[in-house]
């Protein structure tokens, strides 16, 4: 009887530990060796994150643009932007906060790439850089392990 009862507590420790362990664990939506995307929220349709291997600059470029959409004509359709803006220009996808969780970036200068969409720059950076830029309402939160010039393209669901 103690035998039987001695593992059943031995059971219930075994299970508490592995429900703690569990609960703190870091979700991510993928990991390299270069970068982390933590998460994302909702209406950030895609993320592509990529490193230019060639070139030697310590540089970040944020597109960020709406998704589009076909419809039966096969023309293409893009949504509006309407609300508050603290970067960037009007009718344009903006960055509206950029927390810095580690790491450090000086500079940011935000400029219309398209009719839809807009272009960040991150200078005078330190790695690695782990950040959570919010949007337009939403927010992504990824880290980048090493220097280089990085590009970052968001396509916003309408």
């Amino acid at each position: 009887m103690k035998n039987s009862l001695l593992a059943f507590v031995c059971l219930l420790i075994m299970a508490s530990f592995n429900s703690f362990a569990s609960e703190n664990k870091t979700d991510t939506l993928k990991k390299t060796s270069q970068y982390v995307l933590y998460s994302k929220t909702a209406n950030i349709n895609d993320v592509f994150i990529s490193k230019n291997k060639k070139s030697k600059e310590n540089v970040i470029y944020i597109k960020v643009s709406f998704a589009t959409v076909q419809t039966n004509s096969n023309a293409i359709k893009t949504a509006v932007l309407q609300g508050n803006k603290q970067y960037g220009e009007d009718n344009h996808p903006t960055i509206s906060n950029v927390k810095i969780l580690k790491g450090k970036y000086e500079d940011m200068k935000g400029e219309a790439a398209s009719k839809t969409a807009s272009l960040y720059t991150f200078t005078k950076l330190e790695f690695p850089l782990h950040l959570q830029v919010s949007l337009m309402g939403e927010i992504i939160d990824f880290e980048l392990s090493e220097p280089g010039k990085w590009d970052i393209d968001l396509k916003l669901k309408k």
